[in-house]
């Protein structure tokens, strides 16, 4: 590699490690996303066990959510226990540092997937001959998606999920261009790690194992090294998950494949919980959205950028042009099939789609090298920079105060101590300090719609001096299901176009912006998916109660 090329990617990485680990501490040690609060709880609570034998028994191990208070877990439980034992190393085993430190190795794992996405590219080029552009300009646009940055900054699975598959990938491509054993190997072992971080690898198993079959001579010949591959590497994965989360099995014993009906319960719990007819709180967000066109709209706008889409598409069709056009028929057909999959389940969010965006990224620098021999030098330039834009217009919500942070100073300023805040369960009431200084009321808004929440809601509303809405997780989800919420969406309508005796005082935003770079551009996501705003840029709202109104007593 020449030493420009060098230089080249070095460049493209540390633009993508930059936006991925700038301002980890975005909540200012307030653990403001749910999931991984709870995952940092979890691996607080954990202690080192006596012996090797302890951390594989399910029953007694001290790493077993289930031995330390936590029996529902639903989570893949790998990169919890990586971070424990890192953390005891460190001396990072407290709340806050815990947390920190989740997110940084969370932004150092995506930040992996850069270069394995340069090397995956590689490996085609070298054997299909593409244009030397394509690894680079994949990569890089790899480096700029939204979504993962976003994911980057958060403690959770899917980033650690991404690249151990995407690691399982790229070894397993490197078997089928190089044949070596070896890789076949290593690739069984990142799948055996991805399984123990999320249940959800299953889906990229199929293309994988598809880059095991190798012609053999006769077909009677190929199959049987098909199967023999496949076979080997299933055991491999196999025990490499007993190993790396083995309370997802029943015993102790490393040969034992049978899966902890605890397991099993959990996990038919939570698709219990996740179907349409579910009124489980954080399921009521996915009511009336329309399958495949919601999850295609947020990741055209906020997953990877309306220039990254448009040149996926153009990647999509000049792949026919490539030698390597098989093969990436086979990646195309697994992003299509995958996301007709996912985009028609109930709950279809933004992260649960990122184990496609390293084959996006890979189309997008296909499309992009390809519009490169069509356009001069500027135009090629002037793209890179539309591409950059949504990423920089992102990071600017991490260059200011977390928007509840901004609320507490404000509330802590302005609201009299002994005033009655009311605030909504299944949200993070506010202030997030000095909350003794009053008194909150949590409102029930989402229970059902019956007679006696509406009195437990007249009865808090008739006493709150101030009603504090922290983010759109309720009134955003139930304002679209009136069939299930009849009264408590109208009340949230009155409530916004002021009709009710409490007065919108005080709002809070954190938009995409290129502001703080003296661009005077700013783009409002207010209809993004939930849970790409609610957790590091939800919009706050503060009612003050002014007059009496009619509503309450008809209710």
């Amino acid at each position: 590699m020449k030493i420009r090329e060098k230089l080249l990617l070095v460049l493209i990485v540390v633009i993508g490690f930059f936006f991925r680990t700038y301002n980890l501490n975005w909540d200012a040690n307030f653990h403001l996303h749910p999931d991984e609060r709870f995952l940092t709880m979890v691996g607080n609570a954990m202690t080192l066990p006596d012996n090797f034998m302890q951390y594989l028994d399910s029953k007694n191990s001290t790493f077993n959510p289930a031995n330390i208070g936590f029996e529902f877990f639903v989570y893949g439980l790998f990169p919890i226990i990586l971070n424990k034992i890192l953390a005891l190393m460190l001396n990072n085993d407290n709340y806050n540092a815990f947390t920190l430190q989740g997110r940084f190795f969370s932004a150092l794992a995506d930040t992996i997937v850069i270069l394995l996405i340069y090397k995956s590219v590689k490996l085609l080029e070298d054997k299909y001959k593409l244009n030397s552009n394509v690894k680079y300009l994949a990569s890089f646009s790899y480096a700029t998606f939204v979504l993962p940055i976003q994911l980057s900054h958060f403690f959770i699975t899917d980033t650690f999920l991404n690249l151990f598959l995407f690691s399982s990938f790229f070894f397993a491509l490197s078997y089928f261009i190089k044949r070596s054993s070896a890789n076949l190997i290593i690739s069984a072992i990142f799948f055996g790690l991805s399984i123990s971080t999320k249940i959800s690898a299953i889906y990229l198993l199929p293309l994988i194992l598809s880059l095991l079959i190798t012609p053999a001579g006769s077909l009677k010949k190929s199959l049987l090294r098909f199967v023999g591959n496949v076979f080997l590497f299933g055991i491999i994965s196999f025990f490499i998950s007993k190993l790396a989360y083995p309370y997802m099995y029943y015993s102790s014993n490393i040969f034992d494949p049978r899966l902890n009906p605890d397991f099993l319960k959990n996990i038919n719990t939570l698709k219990i919980l996740s179907q349409k007819t579910s009124i489980y709180p954080p399921n009521i967000q996915w009511i009336n959205k329309i399958p495949i066109i919601f999850p295609l709209k947020n990741l055209i706008l906020f997953g990877i950028g309306i220039p990254a889409f448009i040149l996926f598409v153009a990647g999509l069709v000049n792949t026919a042009k490539i030698r390597a056009g098989i093969i990436f028929s086979l990646f195309a057909f697994w992003i299509v099939i995958f996301f007709i999959y996912q985009g028609t389940q109930t709950v279809m969010t933004l992260r649960y789609f990122l184990i496609i965006y390293p084959f996006i990224a890979i189309f997008v620098g296909i499309g992009l090298d390809q519009l490169t021999r069509k356009i001069n030098k500027i135009a090629f330039y002037l793209l890179l920079i539309a591409m950059f834009i949504s990423p920089l217009m992102f990071l600017s919500i991490y260059t200011k105060p977390h928007t509840r942070t901004s609320a507490t100073n404000w509330i802590l300023e302005n609201i009299p101590y002994g005033a009655t805040l009311l605030t909504e369960h299944w949200d993070d009431s506010l202030p997030l300090t000095g909350y003794q200084n009053y008194k909150v009321i949590q409102l029930p808004v989402f229970d059902q719609d019956t007679d006696g929440k509406w009195k437990k809601m007249t009865d808090s509303l008739s006493q709150g001096d101030y009603y504090i809405l922290s983010s759109n997780r309720a009134w955003g989800s139930i304002s679209r299901a009136p069939e299930k919420y009849p009264r408590i969406a109208k009340f949230y309508k009155d409530l916004f176009y002021g009709k009710l005796e409490y007065k919108k005082i005080k709002e809070f935003t954190s938009y995409p912006s290129l502001s703080y770079l003296g661009i005077p551009i700013t783009f409002p996501d207010d209809f993004a998916e939930e849970n790409f705003t609610v957790f590091d840029h939800p919009k706050v709202m503060i009612f003050k109660k002014t007059i009496i109104n009619s509503f309450l007593q008809e209710q």
